[in-house]
């Protein structure tokens, strides 16, 4: 069996795509020798004739899969998986911003039995980011740091495609996205089987000079694609852990509520010492009425933020469920298809 797959899910890349090949079949040939290996480029529908050119190459460890339309990133990558026949499956981006060095390092965790799931990590603490347009990259840098809250701070790096897996982690995953979400999606459904994840610090580098210039002036990242980005992580984010985000909300509206509910009693206090002439229960019931009288804006802004909150506490405890019954869906499911493919090798033998 050959011992790793490379994968690179490509769309339009005539320009780079032959370049692309030829360094990651020398690297490979050079740094790691000995080892067999195949490169797996999936050809995601593109029109500029990248099909050409890859047809052209005479490489014996390229393979090359196609898509009729153009799918998305997350459909190359599981095209890519179910092609693969290494031990272990790695992911690149085709311009190889991420440099093939990566590549052993990523593999080291795996071989080692530490993980089972290694990711590279640009925004690792020994992390690097080069030649990427600032905007671009504090869009990324935050967007990461949003949906790190949904595992607990335990990777830094949740959104790039650059990683490498054991086999049986990409035969077990039953994976459906076919956008960048996909990323996400293998994290998510990879902590209910207890898969162990792993980042490396990474350098990420734009060498395509001209790719930095175009993202630079904004006009391939608008604004409508920010808020996108941003809503897209907020809901993997709850749906990773509810709690998280929902934390700042519940925390704001509980501080409101209890600052409220102080002054409201603190005025109430106040005005029944002033009236306790009338009678100790007289000036109880006149202060409150007072305080709540003369309070009206902070009584008005105190229970519309405890109704508020609890809305806030019903979607937490529905999410809770709703994850739950997901979860547990989801590994029923896992199971009978492990057991349909056992059934389905019986037959055949």
């Amino acid at each position: 069996m050959t011992e790793i797959s490379l994968i690179i899910p490509a769309y339009n890349e005539a320009a780079i795509i032959q370049n692309t090949v030829g360094e990651l079949d020398t690297f490979m040939k050079r740094e790691m020798p000995g080892r067999s290996f195949e490169i797996i480029v999936v050809d995601d529908g593109s029109t500029d004739g990248m099909g050409a050119k890859l047809d052209a190459l005479d490489m014996p460890n390229l393979r090359v899969e196609r898509h009729a339309r153009n799918r998305g990133r997350g459909a190359g990558v599981r095209t890519g998986f179910a092609a693969a026949n290494g031990e272990y499956v790695v992911t690149l981006d085709c311009d190889l911003s991420y440099t093939p060095d990566h590549i052993p390092r990523m593999l080291a965790p795996l071989e080692r039995g530490e993980a089972d799931i290694v990711l590279a990590s640009a925004y690792h603490p020994d992390g690097m980011v080069k030649n990427v347009p600032w905007m671009r990259a504090k869009i990324s840098y935050y967007g990461n740091k949003v949906l790190s809250a949904g595992v607990r701070g335990q990777l830094y790096t949740l959104t790039c495609i650059v990683r490498a897996y054991r086999r049986e982690v990409v035969k077990k995953l039953e994976l459906i996205s076919d956008s960048k979400d996909l990323h996400l999606e293998i994290i998510q459904k990879a902590n209910l089987f207890g898969y162990r994840l792993a980042e490396i610090p990474a350098t990420l580098d734009w060498r395509d000079k001209a790719r930095a210039k175009r993202v630079g002036k904004g006009g391939a990242f608008p604004l409508f694609a920010l808020s996108g980005t941003i809503a897209s992580h907020l809901v993997y984010n709850y749906v990773l852990r509810p709690g998280a985000t929902l934390f700042l909300p519940v925390a704001a509206l509980s501080v409101m509520i209890f600052v409220g509910t102080m002054m409201l009693l603190g005025s109430w206090i106040m005005r029944t010492i002033e009236l306790m002439d009338r009678g100790f229960f007289v000036a109880l019931y006149a202060g409150l009425r007072d305080a709540l009288l003369n309070g009206s804006l902070t009584l008005m802004l105190t229970a519309g933020s405890t109704v508020v909150l609890l809305v806030f506490f019903a979607f937490y405890f529905q999410s809770l469920q709703s994850k739950k019954q997901f979860e547990e869906l989801y590994i029923l499911m896992a199971r009978m298809n492990d057991r349909l493919k056992d059934l389905e090798r019986d037959k055949s033998d």
